[in-house]
């Protein structure tokens, strides 16, 4: 691993000092262009050049700072945005855009006159305009030495075959340094394609590749084993290595993507499946509240049935084991015997408490296995899961997919929706659940009904 080391080290802080130099040269170009679009706006309503009155000075000056706050959130200064493709300029266009809409309301709200009709109509084309112009020529500027090396952005390949090579390819014909390509299949040290590229390693080893200074993987579908496609995507420790896929039609339904370009050719980065901390701290105070209220509400309901099982002698809980957050195996119990399933459960809310569970997430399995997808044990298993149908079964294909659209694009609102759901199924429902107890003896999403489900 040695030469991989020297292959992957930056020889120089060119690269590095060349992005900085663009990425801190795009806010003074904004900033140059808001104030053109201002001037340009000022003398078309005045009819002239006339110099501006101290109000409209003051405005000119916010208008700079809300057209700088506008591009940047959209993403106007991330750098998978830039220096390729049209998505930049389209940003610029909807930045604009939504900056004169503000400028409209803030003008309605103060009744300003420092804001006119005609000023707006002018101003916002005249900054969508120079914007892109300006950006335009900040691209065709630097494009020249980041051909030639001073600010390539380093990018690894994942997966060998005719596809990956004509992609690595035109990415080097765009002016992207590609360091080489990840392969299962092939030995360490084969060269691949015409150019001067060598299979560094496996697809296990990305997070090597992100210590060593790499800025981009990009993970080719058809190259990679499913496997080794899961593992890149849900590795950590990546740094500020971003992960990016070439478009295909796996996994592009399942959540919310951010789309980008390399050398003409779209890629997709997909959502992060890790719970911020505000999240996570909203997510468990949400499973305890709920917990506590669903225990004092249930228990009068469960005492019939605990009583009866207690005379009768026969045992109180069933016993189950689940996979918990990250492949950990966790004890959770039920009430025995056939009833209501809402009330079969009251014994998990200890589980809940426990912060081995939540009240919703996905769906707890007694068999965690290869077949899973690992970013659904980013999360607790949940007692009520996304993934439910009425009166229907789900195959699995369709659960995978419903879960992790929950995992990828978690809020407490899909909680609340769940739930809701939930109280309607209940609420429509006649039918007694048989075998209450056994919600996590399953093997397979198919084989659960329909009320198991939400």
């Amino acid at each position: 691993m040695r030469w991989l080391r020297d292959v992957f080290k930056p020889t120089d802080n060119t690269a590095g000092g060349g992005r900085a130099a663009y990425m801190a040269a795009l806010p003074i170009i904004d900033a140059t262009a808001a104030l053109f679009a201002l001037a340009f706006a000022h003398t078309a309503v005045a009819g002239g050049i006339v110099l501006p009155r101290v109000e409209h000075v003051a405005v000119m000056a916010l208008a700079v700072a809300a057209a700088l706050a506008a591009f940047a959130s959209f993403g106007l200064y991330r750098r998978e945005h830039l220096l390729a493709g049209t998505d930049e300029y389209a940003r610029v266009v909807h930045a604009a855009t939504s900056l004169a809409v503000a400028l409209v309301l803030v003008d309605f709200a103060f009744r300003s006159d420092a804001i006119t009709r005609g000023w707006l109509l002018w101003f916002w084309p005249a900054l969508a305009a120079i914007a892109g112009i300006g950006r335009l020529c900040a691209r065709k500027i630097t494009r020249a030495p980041w051909r030639t090396g001073p600010c390539l952005s380093r990018v690894v390949v994942v997966g060998v075959d005719q596809r990956a090579v004509l992609f690595a390819a035109r990415l080097a014909e765009s002016g992207y340094d590609v360091l080489g390509f990840l392969d299962d299949f092939r030995p360490v040290g084969a060269h691949v394609g015409c150019g001067d590229w060598l299979v560094l390693g496996t697809p296990r080893e990305l997070p090597r590749a992100a210590e060593l200074g790499a800025d981009e993987a990009i993970i080719v579908p058809s190259a990679v084993s499913w496997e080794s496609r899961r593992a890149c995507l849900s590795a950590r420790g990546l740094g500020q290595l971003a992960v990016r896929v070439l478009a295909d039609r796996d996994d592009v339904l399942t959540g919310h993507i951010s789309v980008s370009q390399r050398a003409g050719v779209p890629v997709y980065s997909m959502q992060q499946t890790r719970l911020s901390r505000p999240e996570a701290t909203i997510k468990r105070a949400f499973d305890v509240v709920v917990a506590c209220a669903l225990i004092v509400i249930g228990v009068p309901f469960a005492l019939p049935r605990v009583l009866a099982r207690l005379m009768s002698r026969r045992p109180l809980f069933d016993r189950h084991e689940l996979a918990g957050a990250g492949g950990r195996r966790i004890v959770v119990r039920t009430l025995a015997g056939d009833g209501n399933r809402v009330v079969s459960k009251l014994p998990a809310l200890v589980a809940v408490l426990r912060g081995d569970m939540s009240i919703v997430g996905p769906a707890g399995m007694a068999d965690d296995g290869a077949a899973t997808p690992p970013e659904l044990r980013t999360m607790k298993p949940g007692l009520s899961s996304a993934v439910w149908a009425d009166r229907a079964t789900v195959d699995d294909a369709s659960a995978t997919a419903i879960q992790l659209d929950y995992v990828r694009n978690y809020s407490i609102w899909r909680d609340l929706q769940v739930l809701w759901h939930r109280a309607l199924a209940l609420g429509r429902s006649t039918r007694r659940a048989g075998a209450g107890s056994a919600f996590w003896d399953v093997r397979a999403y198919g084989t659960q009904r329909a009320e198991q489900k939400i």
